[in-house]
């Protein structure tokens, strides 16, 4: 059976609220700041977390790329200590459980491993960067979104059997409303990843690799 949390999204969805508080990000659904945003958070199984904020202005828009050093999560490694293991467990049990455990204990490689694991994500400065976008640039976004009818799309679709990949996941913050959608790994011929790439090509991360 799954679980709930997969076949309504909410699992994506925390993760990615998660990973917003470590860019620093506002909420955006809860009411308008003033300035209309689009923003693309790109959390990929295998590579660093990315975040594209697109704001509007009267004479033209801002694309700001932010990126995270690594997923934002604190990773727990169980070790068994030998006399953890049951009563009845073999002799053979216990002597490779030790052997394993003293072994585990004195790798550097295995503390170093640990240390990374429980070290707090932090925003990669070289990659902060923000760039202007004419009139016609965010004309031709919007664009995009209309073709891919964006506003009508719902925000939840399950991928239940997609194990890896990537969230795409777009926020519309507008003086008309907001809305959110977000997809696992999209296919290339899809208008909402193509709305999403677009930001992509402008951005500096443009090179990053796209599943």
């Amino acid at each position: 059976m799954l679980d709930e949390r997969v076949t309504n999204c909410a699992a994506n969805l925390v993760s990615a609220s998660y990973c917003l508080t470590y860019f620093n990000a506002p909420v955006l659904s809860n009411y308008y700041l003033q300035t209309p945003m689009y923003r693309f958070l790109w959390l990929r199984s295998f590579h660093r977390p990315v975040l594209l904020t697109l704001r509007g202005s009267a004479s033209g828009a801002t694309l700001h790329t932010q990126v995270l050093d690594k997923f934002p999560v604190f990773q727990t490694q169980i070790i068994f200590y030998p006399d953890s293991l049951s009563a009845d467990a073999a002799l053979g049990a216990r002597a490779y459980a030790r052997r394993n455990y003293e072994r585990t204990m004195v790798d550097p490689a295995f503390h170093a491993q640990m240390a990374a694991s429980k070290r707090r994500a932090v925003l990669v400065k070289e990659a902060d960067t923000t760039i202007v976008l004419t009139p016609l640039q965010y004309q031709a976004f919007e664009g995009l979104l209309h073709q891919a009818r964006f506003w009508q799309l719902p925000s939840c679709q399950p991928s239940p059997g997609l194990l890896d990949g990537a969230s795409w996941l777009l926020e519309a913050h507008l003086a008309v409303g907001y809305h959110m959608v977000e997809r696992a790994s999209p296919p290339a011929d899809d208008p909402f990843r193509r709305a999403c790439e677009y930001l992509i090509e402008l951005s500096s991360v443009r090179a990053e690799e796209r599943y």
